[in-house]
């Protein structure tokens, strides 16, 4: 298909991911949490914390995965941007400004130093690592400051939404890389932010 319209991307690909049924993407969200979990986290060296989500929409849940295991953040939408709080699994969920369930508005918010891994989902990825999400430009925006921009950052996508050439605008910010159900792929050095196709598990 060729379309520049983000907007239909976004339509056909919701509905490619709907097609799998509930226990294919529970099985695919397990394997990317245990790509996370054996092999980019002990290669990241560090015991901050996994800025995670709530998986909305058939995305791929990872949270279920990861409670006990590592440090937690979730994001949090407030008078105009978008936060990370910590959350440990048992803490109430409240709907954020934007309606999504989200740690409260009293839960201190994580500074970026603190954060080791940004696990950001997407709609889709695209062939050099920009991620295609819901139009509100939350995470865009996150990543357009330098101290976030620094922290390394993965799309998780399921693979049938990887590699997909949709239009991208001067205010997308790229991740260093993407998780899939197949593995990692990684564009930029998750430490240096060079683009030296940096990997260390199965590539997507």
């Amino acid at each position: 298909m060729t379309t520049d319209s983000k907007g239909e991307w976004r339509r056909l690909l919701r509905q490619r991911r709907r097609r799998l049924t509930h226990g294919q993407r529970q099985q695919q969200a397990q394997a990317m949490a245990t790509h996370l979990l054996e092999q980019v986290l002990p290669q990241l060296n560090t015991n901050g914390l996994v800025a995670g989500y709530v998986a909305l929409a058939a995305e791929p849940g990872l949270t279920p995965y990861l409670y006990g295991k590592v440090d937690l953040a979730l994001p949090m939408v407030c008078q105009g941007r978008l936060h990370l709080r910590r959350w440990d699994r048992g803490d109430p969920l409240e709907p954020d400004d934007c309606g999504v369930p989200a740690p409260r508005a009293t839960t201190p918010v994580v500074e970026p130093s603190a954060v080791a891994l940004l696990l950001i989902p997407a709609v889709a990825m695209h062939p050099d690592g920009f991620r295609l999400g819901y139009g509100g430009g939350w995470y865009d925006r996150l990543l357009s400051q330098p101290v976030w921009a620094q922290r390394p950052s993965l799309g998780v996508c399921f693979s049938c939404c990887a590699s997909i050439p949709f239009a991208v605008d001067f205010w997308d910010r790229p991740l260093h890389g993407q998780l899939t159900e197949k593995g990692v792929h990684w564009w930029r050095h998750p430490r240096t932010g060079e683009p030296d196709a940096w990997k260390f598990c199965g590539e997507c």
